[in-house]
């Protein structure tokens, strides 16, 4: 494939990404911006973008995502919360470093979900990639309650699952949000570490 055919095949794949996909795309991308550097607003985009990813990878065949996202929509308030009156002392929440030990029970605690999950995503619907997704999924809670608690290696976790993402939303088409797995696995490389000079 010559250089014109692959930014021509880049041009296709942009004008038929819908207005839903672009949106999401704006609001899910500004959310791990400002988690990146601790601002509470990222919050109110990471609901936004949850919500309507909800719908799209319902239409997709990817339920454990939809399911995931609803999940998102949640645990995006209880995030706002907790970052605004989660310390001991009703204020504003530090981070903080989970020791290994913990951090392995929490692993665990993931592989208890993925593998029943994916054996019922697998035999009893129509999910895509069900072991892939049902991964993501168990796992993605776990990080997102670490990032909602400011537990620094929530962004470890991130960088694995976004990769992931990559795979997982190209096999469904959704090249536009495959894209934006890639700068979230960027983003979270980049969190870990502004994260880690502030961690107490």
């Amino acid at each position: 494939m010559t250089i014109s055919e692959i930014i021509n095949s880049i041009k296709d794949t942009l004008t038929q990404t819908s207005i839903l996909e672009w949106a999401i795309f704006i609001a899910a991308l500004s959310y791990v911006i400002l988690a990146t550097f601790e601002n509470i607003w990222c919050w109110i985009f990471g609901i936004t973008s949850s919500a309507m990813l909800v719908y799209l990878c319902f239409s997709g065949q990817l339920f454990l995502e939809s399911g995931l996202n609803i999940f998102y929509v949640i645990i995006g308030i209880y995030g706002w919360y907790q970052w605004l009156y989660g310390s001991q002392e009703k204020s504003q929440l530090t981070i903080t470093s989970f020791s290994t030990k913990k951090n392995l029970i929490l692993i665990l605690i993931g592989i208890v979900f993925w593998l029943p999950l994916g054996y019922f995503a697998k035999n009893y619907s129509t999910q895509a990639l069900p072991y892939l997704d049902a991964f993501i999924t168990a796992f993605s809670i776990i990080a997102t309650w670490m990032q909602a608690k400011k537990i620094i290696q929530n962004w470890l976790f991130w960088i694995l699952l976004n990769a992931l993402g990559i795979i997982l939303y190209s096999y469904r088409g959704f090249y536009l949000i495959a894209s934006l797995s890639i700068i979230y696995t960027i983003l979270s490389v980049t969190g870990y570490l502004t994260w880690r000079k502030r961690t107490t």
